[in-house]
């Protein structure tokens, strides 16, 4: 049984290496499961602390690596054990799988391990369109090599995994078949993104009259950036000229590929990368004043942008490929390799563009309402059934 006794609030350590922004997918996960914790969100728990570290801009490699292989373990570990020997922990809680190494050998407490995908852990290959799509590293250097065996070491001496979506679910069964699992999916805070009933001014890149299109997403081949130029350069010569795309992510291709831009505009688009970690205050701008959000990810560990557009009102055209599809509104999402569907659809997005004469789109309230589903109430209640199971055992 747990340290704190039955009518006492137990307390969890939440354990992450490298310190990750907010404004990104897995640090933005981990900020608010944090933030919840804290506030007291999640009945019969506490916070027992958080171990992270933090590395200046411009740390040298090896000093990465120390910290990430040796001297944050070990830190870790110490934590664990004067923790428990105070008796003031009765869970770990690791953030994802990229910090599975962190599972300490022998701990005296039980350990669990968020799962959010198996991209690099498992990496795989899609063929989609004729294009190549590598989903994970498929060449993975000597000291990643390193690395990823000391993740799969570490989830098999974890005493459960907690993931998030049916896709991940089946992978974690498949290759962890003895392992305890629960899923409890991502809550999302509507209220953040809600459109107020008078909008506020769009960026300057909005201002001028255009079918404004949204995309989200790094430069990592399986979010097909490729895919969605190639799909505008075949539209029609007006309707391709009367669309602006506006992309929220990396522009440079980490893999010495054209950036984005770059092949935007060898194809005459107009394409506008407005950056990388973009605070939701201004991404929501983007999302209100926008027409649609343009989703072609092959693969997701949950896929964010799709439901956070639909809680601001806006329309998103997703890929029917996991895990994002599982979040869309059924029977809405687009056939990863059609092109004639996904060419259609953002001429019906335009056309309807074109029908309001310079008036504003409406947020859709029934996309606003479908995202209630993945309440912050029901993942609060959902993370505390998992510590209390295996603080239990």
């Amino acid at each position: 049984m747990g340290q704190a006794g039955d009518d006492a609030l137990r307390r969890v350590l939440l354990v992450r290496g490298g310190a990750l922004s907010p404004h990104s997918g897995l640090g933005g996960a981990f900020h608010d499961l944090k933030t919840s914790l804290e506030s007291g969100k999640i009945q019969g728990w506490e916070s027992a602390g958080c171990e992270e570290y933090h590395l200046p801009k411009g740390s040298s490699g090896l000093k990465r690596l120390w910290m990430r292989w040796f001297q944050h373990p070990r830190k870790v570990a110490r934590a664990i054990g004067t923790l428990h020997s105070a008796k003031k922990v009765d869970l770990v809680h690791v953030a994802d799988q990229e910090q599975a190494h962190l599972i300490p050998k022998r701990s005296p407490v039980p350990v669990i391990v968020y799962v959010h995908d198996f991209f690099h852990l498992l990496p795989s290959v899609m063929n989609l369109n004729g294009e190549r799509i590598e989903v994970g590293e498929q060449r993975p250097g000597m000291i990643r090599k390193r690395d990823l065996k000391r993740l799969m070491k570490g989830l098999r001496r974890a005493d459960g995994f907690v993931c998030n979506t049916k896709a991940t679910e089946a992978l974690c069964r498949q290759h962890f078949p003895k392992m305890p699992l629960l899923r409890v999916a991502y809550g999302l805070d509507v209220t953040q993104y809600a459109p107020p009933s008078i909008l506020p001014k769009p960026p300057t890149s909005l201002q001028e009259h255009a079918c404004h299109l949204l995309v989200v997403g790094s430069h990592d081949p399986r979010k097909r950036l490729k895919f969605i130029i190639q799909i505008i350069a075949s539209l029609p010569e007006k309707q391709r000229q009367e669309i602006q795309v506006h992309h929220v992510g990396g522009d440079e291709c980490p893999y010495g590929g054209p950036n984005a831009s770059e092949m935007a505009a060898a194809s005459n688009i107009t394409w506008h990368n407005v950056g990388s970690e973009v605070p939701d205050d201004e991404l929501n701008l983007y999302r209100w004043h926008t027409e649609v959000l343009l989703f072609a990810s092959a693969a997701e560990g949950f896929g964010y942008p799709p439901v956070e557009s639909m809680a601001a009102g806006q329309p998103a055209l997703a890929s029917n490929l996991p895990a994002h599809n599982e979040l869309m509104p059924e029977g809405t999402c687009l056939e990863a390799e059609d092109e004639s569907a996904w060419r259609e659809a953002i001429l019906n997005v335009h056309a309807a563009w074109a029908s309001r004469e310079g008036a504003q789109r409406h947020p859709d309230a029934a996309l606003m309402e479908h995202v209630n589903f993945l309440s912050p109430e029901r993942f609060h209640s959902g993370m505390q059934e998992a510590w209390t199971l295996h603080a239990s055992k």
